[in-house]
């Protein structure tokens, strides 16, 4: 979520939104201008995800730079300051996403999210969710709970946790950063 942000904040600070080409080789020579830092037009791609094929940059260097460019220290500075929250209330998701009503019982689903955390889940019907592997995670094998999307590089809210025998609880996963899913293959 941080870096949708900042990409706005950025776009704020351009006055133009990143949907041509030429909106990055423009944003490339501003963001010169400004710092004396160089972001090639391919990075800028690569951090706005308009490069399909590869993963989104998000390497210290270029958050930094993108924060000096809309007038911070650093990145960390920019996560710092509350008033970047402030202005953001509802947005549009675009992520790819698994609704729940295109699985079939017995799919399992492999979710990670940031520093290193990881989850198999296997899907029992009905919205329906076992962990069944876990990888520095809160959740534990055998853990099960309700969920009907899943959102690619978004918080994953998981209800009626039933957590070690617990009375249902609700947990999110992910949430600065998101989670990343993918469904396991046989």
């Amino acid at each position: 979520m941080i870096h949708d942000i900042l990409r706005q904040t950025v776009e704020r600070t351009a006055g133009f939104k990143m949907v041509t080409a030429g909106n990055f080789e423009e944003l490339s020579n501003l963001i010169w201008e400004k710092t004396r830092e160089r972001l090639s037009p391919t990075t800028l791609k690569r951090f706005w995800g308009y490069l399909k094929n590869e993963s989104v940059d998000t390497r210290p260097h270029t958050l930094d730079v993108l924060a000096k460019y809309v007038g911070y220290r650093n990145f960390d500075v920019f996560c710092n300051n509350r008033n970047n929250y402030e202005n953001i209330q509802s947005r549009i998701v675009d992520s790819d996403s698994i609704d729940v009503k295109n699985l079939i019982r017995g799919e399992s689903l492999h979710i990670t999210w940031i520093p290193d955390r990881s989850i198999v889940i296997k899907y029992l019907g009905n919205s329906q969710f076992e962990v069944i592997e876990s990888v520095n995670s809160k959740l534990s094998i055998g853990d099960t709970f309700t969920c009907n999307l899943f959102i690619q590089n978004e918080p994953l809210y998981l209800s009626n946790l039933i957590h070690e025998g617990s009375t249902p609880l609700t947990y999110v996963a992910g949430e600065k950063e998101g989670v990343n899913i993918r469904v396991l293959i046989g």
